[in-house]
């Protein structure tokens, strides 16, 4: 049976693709790429999908073709797409347990007679640094210059998990070059990390980047509590230094042991070759 992964055509959020790294770096190898959003009109042959990100945009397009084996893991809906997904609740039953990213997704599957329990996200299982940069710098990701003190600011590195116009008329192998070349910056130069993306925020905790969160709080950003990664809200009228921020180094190897086995064990049982892993 294939193994595709997921892509995304109507989404100019970088962190998207980086959701569909984190779950090929368990997979030995791929058969190519599916959109997300259209799973319903495929016809090619019988395939497997980890169902690892954010499934809001077009609800009225589920249930995926009956050639999909879905694996449910990191799955996350808002409330206003659930109910077009309770609909389907069958379709859930069939392959229960589904592993939510978030307790909120969760606990509406749970409502309706469905197993679900919080899986957490692939991107939370990226392996660690083997060692911090030798010149380390300041990354701001989505996050204004404003907040810092003037002195401070020609320092930084800014980098945006929004795309340009063009993002959008870009083959997937360079969406994935581009997601990579990101995480790889991230990796190798970034001291401290400063984002209101989590999926800048997972993964940079994951690499060992001392990172602290400053975007939406809400029941969808919960994990980043879960796994110890520090927020601070930002004022607008009080300028700061970056070393006031409460950055501590991340310690959660357990953590991510778990939900990778956890994700593993499920891969393995479907029948999909494992590629080797270290946290």
């Amino acid at each position: 049976m294939k193994i595709l992964l997921l892509k995304y055509d109507n989404t100019d959020n970088i962190g998207d693709v980086v959701q569909t790294l984190a779950v090929a770096q368990h997979i030995q190898k791929h058969d190519g790429f599916i959109e997300r959003d259209h799973m319903n009109s495929y016809d090619g042959e019988e395939c497997i999908v980890v169902m690892n990100g954010w499934f809001s945009h077009e609800p009225q397009n589920w249930p995926p073709s009956p050639k999909i084996t879905p694996i449910f893991f990191g799955f996350h809906m808002t409330s206003q797409a659930a109910a077009f997904y309770s609909e389907h609740k069958e379709y859930f039953r069939r392959f229960q347990p589904i592993g939510c990213r978030d307790l909120g997704t969760a606990e509406i599957i749970r409502g309706w007679g469905v197993e679900a329990y919080v899986s957490g996200c692939a991107t939370m299982t990226f392996s660690e640094r083997p060692e911090a940069p030798a010149n380390p710098k300041v990354v701001l990701v989505d996050v204004p210059r404003q907040h810092f003190d003037r002195g401070e600011r020609a320092n930084f590195v800014y980098e945006s998990h929004i795309m340009p116009a063009h993002w959008s008329h870009l083959s997937q192998d360079a969406k994935i070059d581009t997601a990579k070349a990101l995480l790889e910056l991230y990796r190798s130069e970034a001291g401290t990390v400063v984002t209101s993306r989590i999926h800048c925020a997972m993964p940079c905790f994951a690499m060992g980047i001392p990172t602290v969160y400053s975007g939406i709080v809400e029941y969808r950003t919960a994990l980043i509590n879960d796994i110890g990664i520090p927020s601070y809200a930002f004022s607008k009228f009080r300028r700061m230094k970056v070393k006031a921020l409460p950055f501590r180094a991340p310690s959660y190897k357990e953590r991510k042991q778990a939900i990778a086995a956890d994700l593993r064990k499920r891969l393995e049982l479907a029948g999909v070759p494992l590629a080797p892993w270290r946290p």
